[in-house]
């Protein structure tokens, strides 16, 4: 067989062009993918994977009573929040001028004027919107609050509002009781003296108030209401916090109030989302942190230049060949979102920020490799040279990629999407880049070496000194890894200091390892000072009630006792669960069978005298015909109006599905979140279980914030799968085309770089405080990218030891100065510095999860490998050499006595 590195080098050096254009083809071929590309921005498409079962009762549950509507919410604060009372008449009627303003506004959509009333959710039809509103006590109507001589008194909900008595104390326009702690927050009761209201009541005072706006989400009105969103919702709240009160002004109907004062309105402020928010804080995010981005680039860009060549030198630096290894980068990304795409595989944020990191520090320490090989070679020809280059480190650069590519692509077994999207990409990335810096790059390499030759300008290269002559080249870091760092690190106060070092790592990662919670705040992701993340800062002060939920019941038959049995028992264990759920239940199931019951005193109230006679689906029928302004739901509370959204009937008119509503606790934390999900499931499966459903029976709960936090219920598994899964498929690599013993080094330290990532990461949360790192699909992620990396710190030093022949701490002192300098140089330095430049992004996000992580992966990545391990393999590392690469035996002459042990000692790389 024919030395397949030397002659793909050869080849390269001689068809520069050819070869280029030939990679350049076969890129632009693969970025034709872009043409089908799918960005995700979407959370649920992120994090949800449509095989868990959360969103299988989610589509389920949307099969039957429509997709979840969507939320939009403002809450009204004084602009000094120390101010001790907002539920004022004065903030009322801001309150009520936003909600005019908002419900008066319209957009144009396809020709036609949109409001809110053409997209608002109705809860029972042929009524209004459902909005909760402070204003709602008040019927919406400002005159009924201007004559109320005590507001608090009102709240109390012992007398209607309305002049005629006719309306449910503290219910809206629709008859649906308002829950006081979904519009007002930061909730405490003023004392008064001579009360002589009965038992417990509370005078409200409260910071904040809060109004709801309920949206149909189903695929005929989504994108109307995200316009409406942005060019209404959005737009209104934002002037009021601009102080754009001309715009409020304008669309303003004064004909009920006169609109506020401005220097009312100079007052308040407003945090507010909407359904969009977290969707364009995304993508506001991503632009606002593009320009450090790029900053990042081209601070790496500088050093390769500077490290890369002869700095300072016009003709001898490597800015030239600096910024074709960028163009490789750049070029290898943009191949492998196409090629990806061709398979409609969505391109996610958190693939294009971390990437390019990815194949930047990976393609780096290919081009020092090559670079400095080439430089040592003495044969008279370029091709030579570069034959022989990529003869000698061909089979290492090539052991790396396999290892770092297949260790991603297992990731890709994950069943969540955004982590499933990056290790498809990151496998695609890194091999593509691979197969570029041993074809273009060293096109490249060759056009520099020739405008040396002709001793041209770096950059300039239209212009020439041919008199211009090169000054020795020192070779500084070489010579330091060589004569001074190897024997630093033979003294016993190095050796004993890095086992010290070791030793606290270690136990701070065990510790670490059982800490570290999982979840992600949600203000993390979000641009400090954005309106959502202002928002979210209010909403987890002052609100106090938590989010609405579902128990689903499918094909129960109503008329068997063990079945309505079944429902008491799910009522009443969830009503239990004190610490994540808010009672009451409010079953349709428990109402419906006091409307039905025989001789009781709601009897002629609600016309149910004859009600035994007739079968279910017309009783059915009856009790969802009460209306909420009849006698019967006004003094018996038996209301069946306002279930007929929470029941689906079939053709016969039997109950298909339904559903019973609770409401969780106030939840202000991912912990909250996965606390309420697991507690309820946990609940419902236990009596679902001692209940024994029939065939096509199903139960289960639903809140639209399970979807997204059920991940949390796996991701450690997720997590821990994902990097033993990569560390056995590097083990396996090393094993086939190295050894066995060089397999075990590299894994062991792989996996010690990951271990401590996690301790670390755990220590840093303790010391800096404030938000932390998470485990969740960001630092998942972010640790199997760390896997990537860390085979770049020792598999090459493994590599290069176990070729070199003498004693131990010789062959570590060879290994260190040619593959030692070259991580150093290429991997270390080049990453310290393009990552440190992310700590100035304004995401919090970024700083946590991109600037705090990655420099702890490099500062890890650089002491095991180039500390810790030199110490191990001088101490402990295997005695005998490897005579020759098992990749090569398979690749190369099976008579060629050119690659011997002699000739791969000698293979290299010079330093500066």
């Amino acid at each position: 067989m024919f030395r397949v590195f030397y002659h793909i080098g050869y080849f390269g050096s001689k068809y520069p062009c050819f070869v280029f254009l030939i990679c350049l083809a076969l890129s632009g071929i693969m970025s034709l993918g872009l043409y089908n590309l799918q960005v995700l921005t979407d959370p649920q498409s992120l994090w949800v994977s449509s095989s868990s079962r959360t969103y299988q009762e989610q589509e389920n549950s949307a099969e039957n009573f429509g997709p979840f509507y969507r939320t939009n919410q403002f809450i009204l604060t004084y602009q000094n929040e120390n101010w001790v009372n907002i539920f004022q008449k004065e903030g009322l009627q801001v309150i009520y001028f936003l909600q005019n303003i908002i419900r008066n506004r319209k957009v144009l959509i396809g020709g036609r004027n949109t409001t809110l009333d053409d997209l608002c959710y109705r809860p029972i039809s042929a009524k209004g919107c459902y909005i909760p509103s402070p204003m709602d006590i008040w019927l919406q109507d400002p005159n009924l609050l201007e004559k109320d001589h005590d507001i608090q008194f009102t709240t109390l909900c012992t007398e209607s509002i309305d002049v005629n008595q006719t309306n449910i104390p503290c219910s809206d326009q629709n008859g649906i009781p308002i829950i006081l702690e979904s519009v007002f927050g930061g909730i405490t009761c003023e004392m008064r003296q001579n009360d002589t209201q009965p038992c417990d009541h509370c005078y409200i005072q409260a910071k904040t108030m809060a109004v709801t706006y309920l949206l149909k989400n189903d695929e005929f009105t989504k994108q109307n209401a995200e316009l409406w969103e942005k060019e209404v919702w959005m737009d209104t709240l934002d002037a009021l916090n601009k102080r754009n009160y001309k715009k409020l002004y304008e669309n303003y109907n004064k004909s009920i109030m006169v609109a506020p004062r401005e220097e009312l309105l100079d007052q308040y402020k407003v945090g507010f989302m909407a359904e969009r928010s977290v969707s364009d804080e995304i993508n506001d995010e991503t632009n606002q942190n593009a320009w450090i981005v790029i900053v990042s680039y081209l601070m790496m860009f500088a050093y390769i230049g500077f490290a890369i060549g002869q700095f300072p030198s016009k003709i001898y630096n490597g800015f030239t060949l600096g910024l074709g290894g960028i163009f490789i980068v750049a070029v290898s990304m943009i191949s492998s979102i196409g090629l990806v795409s061709y398979f409609n595989i969505g391109l996610t944020m958190i693939s294009l920020e971390v990437i390019p990191f990815l194949i930047l520090a990976i393609g780096v320490d290919n081009m020092f490799i090559i670079t400095h090989n080439f430089k040592k070679q003495k044969h008279p020809t370029i091709e030579e040279r570069m034959g022989n280059t990529l003869d000698q480190v061909g089979p290492s650069i090539t052991i790396a990629a396999i290892c770092e590519t297949l260790a991603f692509l297992v990731g890709s077994l994950t069943k969540m999407p955004a982590l499933q999207s990056f290790c498809i990409q990151a496998a695609v990335g890194v091999f593509i880049d691979y197969f570029l810096q041993i074809t273009m790059f060293v096109a490249f390499l060759t056009w520099d070496e020739q405008r040396k030759k002709h001793k041209r300008y770096d950059l300039f290269v239209c212009k020439q000194d041919i008199n211009y002559t090169i000054k020795e080249n020192r070779k500084l870091i070489q010579t330091f890894f060589k004569k001074k760092y190897s024997n630093l690190l033979q003294k016993p106060v190095c050796i004993i200091t890095t086992m010290l070092i070791f030793i606290f790592l270690f136990v701070i990662s065990c510790v670490g390892i059982t800490k570290i919670e999982v979840g992600l705040d949600e203000q993390v992701s979000m641009v400090e000072g954005s309106n959502l993340f202002n928002y979210m800062t209010l909403e987890k002060k002052y609100i106090e009630i938590g989010p609405l939920a579902y128990l689903i019941l499918e094909n129960l038959d109503y008329q068997d006792p063990h079945d309505l049995e079944l429902v008491a028992n799910l009522s009443n264990s969830l009503s239990q669960l004190n610490e994540t759920v808010q009672p009451p239940i409010y079953s349709w199931v428990a109402s419906f069978n006091l409307f039905i019951r025989e001789k009781a005193e709601w009897t002629l109230a609600c016309e149910t005298e004859d009600i035994a006679l007739y079968d279910l689906p017309t009783q059915l029928k009856r009790f969802l015909g009460v209306r909420i302004n009849s006698p019967c739901c006004q003094r018996y509370g038996i209301c069946g109006e306002t279930f007929e959204a929470d029941i689906v009937l079939n053709e016969k008119g039997y109950v298909k599905t339904s559903r019973l509503r609770f409401q969780h606790r106030p939840i202000h934390n991912s912990a909250g979140y996965i606390l309420s999900l697991e507690q309820t499931r946990q609940v419902i499966d236990k009596v679902v279980k001692q209940g024994k459903l029939k065939d096509g029976q199903k139960v289960y709960s639903y809140s639209m914030p399970y979807v997204f936090y059920d991940q949390y219920s796996y991701i450690r598994g997720v997590a821990i799968t994902n990097v033993f899964l990569a560390l056995a498929t590097i083990f396996l690599t090393m094993s086939l085309v190295q050894d066995v013993i060089c397999a075990i080094i590299v894994v062991l330290f792989v996996f010690l770089i990951a271990f401590n990532l996690v301790g670390t990461i755990w220590l840093t949360n303790v010391i800096f405080g404030g938000f932390v790192i998470e485990i969740n699909a960001v630092s998942v992620v972010n640790l199997v990218t760390c896997i990537g990396l860390a085979v770049e710190f020792v598999a090459h030093i493994i590599i290069k030891f176990r070729l070199c022949e003498g004693q131990r701490w010789e062959r570590v002192k060879e290994a260190m100065s040619t593959m030692g300098t070259s991580v150093f140089v290429g991997i270390a330095c080049t990453k310290f510095i393009g990552v440190a430049v992310l700590g100035f992004a304004p995401s919090t996000l970024f700083k946590l999860y991109y600037f705090r992580m990655y420099i702890l992966m490099v500062i890890l990545g650089a002491f095991n490998g180039l500390v810790l391990l030199p110490i191990f393999l001088g101490l402990i590392g295997p005695q005998s050499p490897v005579a020759q690469f098992r990749i090569r035996t398979l690749i190369n002459k099976s008579d060629s006595n050119s690659i011997t042990t002699s000739s791969a000692g000698s293979k290299g790389k010079n330093l500066l």
